[in-house]
């Protein structure tokens, strides 16, 4: 294995959740701390420190070589960053061109022609629904689940209904109250509906479970009967959503039910992340504010830190940083908020960005 003027030792290397992306751990020479990056593969290899780590097919390292120095340039010049404009000296990018190594660019998603921004699981969710196949979706907290849903019964010309946890059954099915007037819910919009319609259930998993096997037995049979009465259907198209795949509580989700495999066999499972393409457009390709939420992401999970960074964060940070607010105090309320300061100073990003800059003057504040 090649090793040329490398001040650091690879720990591991595995692939990120970020398409073409692999996070790197690694321990610099006299020090025990390890760091974690999150950085663009390119042909098996990545840049860190202005070096260049190659490795197979199994992510062990075959060789590291310095392909610049650091020193005195900005330490954010890494695979990631290189060939976006502002961020590469052009001194750093003649001494890459003079070896011979290509520029790689940074993959900016692509807003379609409407405006709209698909997630990348777009076309499978739509593809199970046109066959009549119940979804559920698993991901973290505000990762835009019921936003796509929704684009897909506009796009489908659906009628789209939304339901949140049910913790009572009536919530489902409805009720006839002491005058006689029946009460309906989403559920009986739906079944009730003249046209194709998707009932969209969120947080199935803080759902109980008496409800559920109500609904698997409606999924089943293609009837329900409510209160005032059976109802037939055939054009409604179930989709469920939770944090968990029905395993029960953990660390961050501490509300969620074990969710019965009779009901989880009747739907299509599709795991649902972050999407690069969402957060790209929602802060308008600001790589930068990207990058450092996924190392806080990551961090937080390595760490067991209870903490969610997700759109609605990164959409926040854009729209005060836009005002002029001052970007500690953004960090502050809407990063950093409910977390102790114990627990702000044991996140560790990586990076010299404005936002790292920031992140640490608030670090030290606290």
């Amino acid at each position: 294995m090649t090793n040329t003027n490398v001040n650091f030792e690879v720990i591991k290397i595995e692939a990120a959740h970020k398409a073409g992306c692999v996070v790197v751990e690694l321990k610099f020479h006299n020090s025990e701390k390890v760091f974690t990056y999150v950085r663009k593969a390119y042909d098996n290899s990545t840049v860190i420190d202005g070096c260049k780590i190659s490795f197979d097919g199994l992510f062990n390292v075959t060789g590291i070589e310095r392909i610049y120095e650091t020193k005195g340039h900005r330490k954010a010049s890494t695979a990631g960053q290189v060939g976006k404009g502002g961020s590469t000296s052009s001194k750093i990018k003649s001494e890459l061109e003079g070896k011979g190594i290509e520029l790689p660019k940074v993959q900016i998603p692509q807003v379609e022609d409407n405006g709209e921004v698909h997630h990348e699981r777009y076309e499978e969710i739509k593809m199970c629904l046109e066959c009549g196949i119940p979804v559920y979706l698993a991901g973290p907290a505000g990762s835009g689940k019921n936003h796509t849903v929704e684009q897909i019964a506009n796009e489908l010309g659906w009628n789209f209904y939304f339901s949140n946890s049910v913790q009572q059954e009536y919530k489902l099915t409805g009720f006839i109250d002491a005058g006689g007037e029946y009460h309906d819910t989403e559920f009986y919009k739906a079944c009730t509906d003249e046209n194709e319609c998707i009932l969209f259930l969120d947080e199935m998993d803080a759902s109980i479970p008496e409800v559920l096997v109500l609904l698997n037995a409606a999924i089943a049979n293609g009837y329900f009967e409510f209160p005032n009465g059976r109802v037939d259907f055939d054009h409604v198209r179930f989709v469920a959503a939770g944090n968990t795949v029905g395993s029960g509580a953990d660390d961050m989700y501490t509300g969620r039910m074990v969710l019965d495999q009779a009901t989880l066999d009747r739907f299509a499972i599709i795991e649902f992340d972050y999407s690069m393409r969402i957060e790209m457009a929602i802060t308008h390709n600001n790589s930068d504010l990207v990058e450092f939420i996924h190392q806080l992401r990551k961090d937080a999970e390595n760490k067991g830190i209870r903490a969610t960074f997700s759109y609605r964060c990164m959409t926040m940070v854009t729209k005060l940083e836009a005002k002029g607010m001052d970007l500690q105090m953004i960090l502050k309320i809407t990063v950093m908020k409910g977390l102790d300061k114990d627990t702000v100073n044991t996140f560790n990003p990586i990076g010299n960005t404005k936002y790292h800059n920031a992140f640490k003057k608030v670090q030290m504040a606290a």
